[in-house]
């Protein structure tokens, strides 16, 4: 295998190159002065030259003359660690030409990628990441982009491919949508928190076929989202993501490459003669005989400098200089006047105009060429200058976007531990409540149990030696009896509901009503009640509480209409927007709809049990069950006209 000779009298430049070669897969020898660098093109086989201008023993440009002239490495690739203006002279002396040029301080990554180019080296793999928990799809995944020709790697949970990812800096990712320690968001989130991964382009994988699944993708930082069931899609989308990414506009100009200088003159033999002397200079020319044909030359594309007669027929040299920089594009482009006179009017116009320098014809071509190559070297140290402060910004900007995420995330993990201590007190709570309703079943009913029966005994026993006064107290005794045995069920039964955990699954709301009225029919058959059920009632939610739900609804409107003959009850749905809202509606006795809000509260009666008997429980645990399936529950009527009782239950839980 060839290396690639290095000679720089720098040990930090030797060492720096040398390591970042031989981490692309180059073999690399290191010379520090001309006279070991000639040993190693004797002795050793070299495919390509990085040479530094100034060494301790000689000049590099000699080592490139040497290199060019020998029959053997004439062709071989070199590039000088230079500008071109610093080498300009010896290589247009000598008439021989380095490949190409980098300037100090140089960019080590482009530099590397230079070498493989003009080695013609594989570029290196691009590497994607797949981030899935299915180990099957992940393989096949792998595979079908290996075919491709890409290098993957692979990660089971979003943990490890974090940790891949940072370690890796892959050129594209993908992601599952779903995994058993973070979901996919979650981690194009991360990643977009990181400034190296900020820009490397994210695939989102979702097995959803909700219309807002790509929305909240894309909300999260992917650049796309594809469902995870057409292994093609994804690949062809994965593509495409890889091709954005190599088209992204990078800066292209090479800042050592010969610069482009426009030179405008309406004297066709001066204008020959400067240009052909910037040319032997090693400068790109561009010729233009008036002010109006300058603007057109700069409009087509940028130049290094701009050297503007100022005296020209048509639009003079001061008015073009005017209007090129009243051009944001040409704005800071140097640009300097030429004049055949010295007068101090004529310089304090043309720098007021906007020039940056005044040079009379007459002052010689290497003046003027050593204002040019002066007026180049500022506007690079400020392009520069420029670049160091924008890079400084954007650091300040990561550093400031870290410690928010950082302060962040100690937040979240703050009321992480909140929320853990206050789930501990909630289920420390929850034990209380089972105690106390283990309480309220067994230590309160004993007692209850025994007032009733001996009370009962007593008017068995006795019953033909009590008065109807005495009667009357006994059946008071056992109707107050009877009713706390009933709001002790009751509230067991919103205890229980409380706690009981939902299974969602299809109920036939339409015939839970059917069953329910029927049981109601059967306990007062004496009783003309019209019923009315719509059809195809269908919700997702649990049957068990679903059918408590409608017990006490329709109990309810039961209850309230026994003084219709014949009663009206009905059930059915109205449409509110995109929302299904369900209803048992009665013509019974009705409220006032101030008291609307206070019907769901435990124990809150609108009715004396004269009127109407009851818990005050039965609609308190209704709003439970909705609540607890993410709906609402609210309520509608007028004293006389009847009641319609209105909730939802969406398909997905939503609070």
């Amino acid at each position: 295998m060839t290396a690639i000779l290095i000679v720089d009298d720098s040990h930090a430049v030797r060492t720096d190159l040398a390591d970042a070669l031989e981490v692309g897969g180059f073999r690399t020898i290191t010379c520090a002065s001309l006279a070991e660098a000639r040993t190693a093109l004797r002795t050793r086989p070299v495919s390509l030259a990085i040479l530094d201008v100034e060494l301790p023993d000689g000049n590099g440009i000699d080592l490139l003359e040497l290199i060019r002239r020998d029959h053997v490495l004439h062709d071989m690739p070199v590039l000088v660690l230079a500008t071109y203006g610093q080498v300009s002279d010896l290589i247009i002396e000598k008439q021989i030409r380095a490949t190409d040029y980098v300037g100090k301080p140089y960019d080590i990554v482009k530099v590397v990628a230079q070498v493989r180019s003009l080695l013609g080296a594989p570029p290196v793999p691009e590497v994607v990441l797949v981030i899935d928990g299915d180990a099957k799809f992940r393989g096949e995944l792998c595979d079908a982009l290996g075919k491709l020709g890409f290098k993957t790697a692979a990660a089971a949970n979003g943990t490890e491919g974090l940790q891949l990812a940072a370690s890796q800096r892959p050129t594209a990712i993908i992601v599952d949508g779903a995994m058993t320690d973070m979901d996919g968001a979650s981690i194009v989130r991360r990643l977009r928190l990181e400034p190296t991964l900020r820009a490397t382009p994210c695939l989102l994988l979702s097995d959803s076929t909700a219309k807002d699944a790509e929305v909240r993708a894309l909300e999260a930082g992917a650049d796309s989202s594809v469902k995870k069931d057409d292994l093609g899609v994804i690949v062809a989308r994965a593509r495409a993501l890889l091709r954005s990414a190599a088209t992204m506009p990078t800066e292209t100009k090479r800042m050592l490459a010969p610069k482009r200088i426009l030179t405008v003159d309406d004297d066709p033999d001066y204008l020959e003669i400067l240009s052909g002397r910037l040319r032997k200079r090693g400068y790109d020319v561009e010729c233009a005989h008036s002010g109006e044909q300058a603007l057109e030359v700069l409009a087509q594309g940028p130049v290094d400098c701009i050297l503007l007669d100022r005296t020209m027929a048509g639009m003079g040299g001061v008015e073009a200089c005017r209007r090129i920089k009243d051009q944001p594009e040409t704005r800071d482009t140097p640009l300097i006047i030429l004049t055949a006179t010295e007068q101090r009017e004529a310089v304090i116009e043309g720098l007021a105009a906007g020039a940056d320098d005044f040079v009379s014809k007459a002052s010689g071509f290497d003046v003027l060429s050593a204002r040019v190559q002066a007026q180049i070297r500022r506007k690079q140290i400020e392009d520069e200058q420029r670049r160091v402060r924008e890079q400084l910004l954007r650091s300040e900007l990561e550093a400031s976007e870290a410690r928010a995420a950082k302060d962040l995330a100690e937040a979240r993990a703050v009321m992480a531990e909140e929320l853990a201590r206050a789930n501990v007190e909630l289920a420390q709570a929850n034990r209380e409540l089972e105690t106390f309703s283990y309480s309220v079943s067994h230590d309160l009913r004993a007692p209850l149990r025994t007032i009733s029966a001996f009370t009962q005994a007593l008017t068995e026993d006795l019953g033909d030696r009590l008065d109807e006064k005495a009667l009357d107290h006994i059946r008071r005794v056992l109707a107050a009896a009877s009713r706390m045995s009933d709001l002790i069920d009751a509230l067991l039964e919103l205890a229980r509901i409380s706690r009981v955990p939902i299974a969602r699954h299809r109920v036939e709301l339409s015939s839970l009503a059917s069953v329910v009225t029927e049981e109601l029919a059967r306990r007062e058959p004496t009783r003309k009640v019209e019923t009315r059920i719509a059809p195809n009632l269908v919700v997702a939610g649990d049957g068990r509480l679903l059918r408590i739900v409608l017990d006490n609804l329709l109990g309810n409107a039961w209850k309230f209409t026994a003084r219709r003959d014949p009663a009206h009850v009905e059930i059915g749905l109205d449409r509110d927007g995109p929302e299904t809202v369900y209803y048992v509606r009665d013509d019974g006795a009705g409220f006032e709809m101030s008291q609307a809000g206070r019907l769901f509260t435990p124990f809150h009666r609108l009715h004396t049990d004269s009127e109407f008997k009851g818990t005050g429980i039965g609609l308190a645990t209704v709003r439970r069950i909705i609540e607890r399936h993410g709906g609402r529950i609210w309520a509608e009527g007028a004293v006389g006209q009847g009641a319609k009782i209105s909730f939802t239950v969406p398909t997905e839980r939503t609070s």
